[in-house]
C-alpha cells in the first residue's frame, strides 16, 4: 500500500516564545520541520507540509536542503488558523496523487522514531480504519479541583494514554471525517470516531513528545542526538 503524510506546521510558536515559527525554531542545528520530514519520509513516498502562510518562502528554503528537496513529493501549502483547517489543506493537496494510507503528523513532535509510523501505517493495512500511536501515563492524575479549590479525587492512570502523532487513516476514511466529521474535534482520529470508523491504538515512542514551551527545546535537543544515531542505523 501507498503511504503519504501531511505534516501540520502551521503555528506560530506563541507558547514556545519565540519570534518564527514554531516549526523553523532550530534544534541540533536544524529547524523542528527538517526533523519531523526527514523522519516521516522514511516511510511516506509523498508529503504535505502544511505551513504559516506568512512564511512559506522560509520553510520551503528551510525544505529544499533535504535529499531529494522540494518537488511533486515534498510540497509546502499555506495551513490555516485551526489545526483542522490545515489538516484538510494538506489533504487536498494530496488529492492529485492518492495514496492508500495517510498520515497526520505534526512538526512539534519532530523526533517521533519511524518505526513508531510504520506501527501505525501497518494496523490501517492490516484492516483498521485508523490508528493512533499512544504511550502510558506516567503521572498521577486527579480530577480537576473543586469550586474551593480542594484537590480533585484520584484518578487510575492506568485506565489512560497519552496521544501521539502521526496518526494514520485510510485516505477516504481522512477525507469523509474531515468532510463530515464537524468542527470541535481536538484531533482527527475523534472527527473519524465519531462518525464510527474504527480507530485503533498503538505503541507510541517517548521521542514523540510535543515540543510546546521554550523549557522543552533543552530535552529536544537530547532527543536530537539520540535520534540521529538510531536513524543512521535505519535503512535509508
Amino acid at each position: 500500500m501507498t503511504v503519504a503524510a501531511v505534516v501540520t506546521a502551521a503555528g506560530y510558536g506563541t507558547r514556545l516564545g519565540s519570534p518564527h515559527p514554531k516549526a523553523l525554531v532550530a534544534v541540533a542545528g536544524e529547524p523542528l520541520v527538517v526533523h519531523a520530514v526527514r523522519r516521516t519520509a522514511r516511510v511516506a513516498s509523498r508529503i504535505v507540509v502544511t505551513a504559516p502562510p506568512t512564511h512559506l518562502a522560509e520553510f520551503e528554503a528551510a525544505l529544499a536542503g533535504l535529499d531529494g528537496g522540494l518537488g511533486p513529493d515534498l510540497v509546502v501549502v499555506p495551513g490555516a488558523p485551526t489545526r483542522q483547517g490545515s489538516v484538510a489543506a494538506g489533504v487536498a493537496a494530496l488529492a492529485c496523487a492518492p495514496a492508500d494510507i495517510v498520515l497526520v503528523h505534526d512538526a512539534a513532535r519532530a523526533f517521533q522514531p519511524p518505526e513508531t509510523m510504520r506501527l501505525a501505517a501497518a494496523a490501517v493495512e492490516a484492516g483498521a480504519d485508523g490508528a493512533v500511536p499512544v504511550v502510558p501515563v506516567v503521572d498521577t492524575l486527579v480530577a480537576a479541583p473543586g469550586p474551593d479549590g480542594s484537590l480533585g479525587d484520584p484518578v487510575d492512570r492506568a485506565r489512560f494514554r497519552s496521544v501521539q502523532t502521526p496518526q494514520a487513516f485510510r485516505a477516504a476514511v481522512l477525507e469523509d471525517a474531515h468532510a463530515r466529521g464537524g468542527e470541535d474535534a481536538t484531533d482527527d482520529a475523534t472527527l473519524a470516531r465519531n462518525l464510527g470508523y474504527r480507530i485503533v491504538a498503538t505503541d507510541g515512542h517517548e521521542w514523540g513528545v510535543k515540543i510546546t514551551h521554550a523549557g522543552d527545546l533543552a530535552l529536544a535537543e537530547h532527543i536530537a542526538a539520540a535520534s540521529a544515531a538510531a536513524l543512521a542505523k535505519e535503512p535509508a
